[in-house]
């Protein structure tokens, strides 16, 4: 019996700690989605893509925790992990927001 109420609390605890991790990404999201419109440059759209990303892969691994019991989602056809895919786009996007040049507006070229 001891052993099915550390199984309980482990579930109940890894429950949590997803869905603290959706409210957190959730925040963050927010946080960078209000710098994105006051500024409008190129670096704060691709942190809010990466953000959003993060959001949307945290849902997907709290899905997968609480209603599938850690069974992973995966791409129809490809074979791919849904939430690995997710990670990829997200550090993509973290990657094009340290590349691209800080003031260059979306569309712009970048040359005068």
């Amino acid at each position: 019996m001891e052993g099915a109420n550390r199984v309980s609390v482990f579930n109940f605890t890894d429950g949590l700690v997803h869905v603290l991790l959706v409210a957190f990404s959730a925040l963050v999201l927010l946080i960078s989605l209000l710098a994105y419109v006051g500024r409008r440059d190129s670096r704060y759209f691709f942190l809010s893509l990466a953000f959003a990303f993060l959001a949307l892969s945290q849902v997907v691994e709290l899905v997968e925790t609480i209603f599938l019991t850690n069974q992973l989602i995966f791409i129809p056809l490809t074979g791919v992990h849904l939430s690995h895919f997710l990670d990829f786009l997200m550090l993509s996007s973290f990657s094009l927001a340290l590349l691209v040049r800080s003031g260059e507006s979306l569309g712009s070229s970048g040359k005068q």
